[in-house]
């Protein structure tokens, strides 16, 4: 029986497109989801990071004053509102996220670490980042997801944008 889906995302131009299949399922199953976004180690690309999602006066405030953890707790409620901004999720998905992480570390590793951790009974994930290149079947993160997880694995295969676009 399904009743915690860890939904991992990189947040990008699929997100939309896998949480449909999260919301679905969630809803035939009853489930509750966490959302989980994965970063590489801070500190190999904090000031990325935070030029990439914070304005300039968070970038301050979080580095003057919040630190590290700061910085995720801003990545945290941010993930949450891009995807309440999402025109495509209704208010009834939005109530079955139970938790929304921003964890540091090899992506991978902090997948399975944290459907442990959140005692999930399933992982859903999309079969490549945004960033893949078209001719990998499969990602290195869900490949590896696949190959070490022990609960069963969603694996939602990403179209192109253009696709997704209807072109």
């Amino acid at each position: 029986m399904i009743k915690k889906i860890l939904f991992a995302t990189d947040l990008g131009a699929f997100t939309a497109h896998a949480l449909l299949h999260v919301e679905s399922l969630s809803r035939k199953c009853n489930a509750q989801i966490c959302l989980l976004h994965a970063v590489p180690p801070l500190e190999e690309f904090t000031q990325a990071i935070i030029n990439s999602y914070c304005s300039e006066s968070v970038k301050q405030e979080i580095l003057q004053a919040k630190g590290i953890d700061g910085l995720l707790e801003s990545l945290r409620d941010q993930v949450y509102e891009k995807i309440a901004a999402n025109r495509l999720i209704d208010d009834d998905l939005l109530s079955r996220i139970s938790e929304v992480l921003v964890v540091t570390g090899n992506p991978a590793k902090v997948i399975l670490v944290e459907a442990e951790r959140v005692h999930a009974d399933l992982i859903v994930m999309g079969s490549h980042g945004s960033q893949a290149l078209c001719s990998q079947v499969l990602g290195s993160v869900t490949t590896r997801v696949l190959q070490l997880a022990k609960v069963p694995v969603l694996m939602i295969p990403m179209m192109s944008p253009s696709v997704l676009q209807g072109r």
